[in-house]
């Protein structure tokens, strides 16, 4: 069962949300919370697995949240959720290490499918979002440094951050590579750890900004 807390300051939205995600059999929404301040205690309180939080609250806002939630020994995944398309708001929540971004408009099977993508330690961003990223990498960037951090990866490592970075899953990747999920799933961790990113979308970024290459022979599937 996936443990999901719910942070935004509109009742109304609240409730839509639990309506929406409690229809799976696999999610339950464990608690709620009116501001970002407050996320941080019902985290501690209610173990929550994912944090589905809006950007814009009174005090405290979401992605300040996400920042003090990633602080912690063993933080949930987090899903920002917000009504405006704003690229200020995606880049500051990649910083943050959120590891979904979600606009108001996704239709309830997404978002239920988005929960489950990244309870299992995957990252989802919205379609219109991720054109809009891409773009932002596709200009030239200094690279000297990424490129730096990323000779520290053994060949293995950089054909799996260059499949993450396409957007594939760790089934999809495995299938390349012919290794199992579960074991593209512990290689994905070491690479997090060695790259020191929160998750699946800062690798992706830094592999994008680094121009990495694809592996000899690889061709999609």
């Amino acid at each position: 069962m996936i443990r999901v807390l719910i942070a935004d300051d509109e009742q109304l939205t609240r409730e839509s949300l639990r309506l929406i995600l409690e229809t799976d059999d696999e999610i339950t929404v464990v608690g709620e919370v009116t501001d970002g301040s407050e996320v941080l205690a019902a985290v501690q309180s209610y173990q929550p697995d994912v944090v589905l939080t809006d950007v814009e609250m009174p005090n405290m806002d979401g992605l300040s949240a996400a920042l003090a939630l990633r602080r912690l020994p063993s933080p949930p995944h987090i899903v920002v959720l917000t009504s405006f398309a704003v690229d200020g708001y995606l880049y500051s929540a990649l910083r943050a290490g959120v590891d979904g971004f979600l606009l108001k408009d996704v239709m309830p099977l997404e978002l239920i499918e988005a929960i489950k993508v990244v309870a299992r330690g995957e990252a989802i961003i919205s379609p219109s979002m991720t054109r809009r990223l891409m773009q932002h990498f596709a200009v030239p960037q200094p690279v000297s440094s990424t490129q730096e951090r990323l000779k520290t990866l053994p060949e293995e490592h950089l054909t799996i951050l260059y499949l993450l970075a396409q957007g594939l899953s760790n089934a999809e990747i495995g299938a390349h590579v012919q290794l199992s999920e579960s074991q593209i799933k512990v290689h994905v961790s070491r690479i997090l750890r060695r790259l020191d990113c929160a998750n699946r979308v800062q690798a992706a970024i830094l592999a994008h900004s680094a121009g990495l290459e694809a592996p000899a022979g690889y061709e999609p599937l």
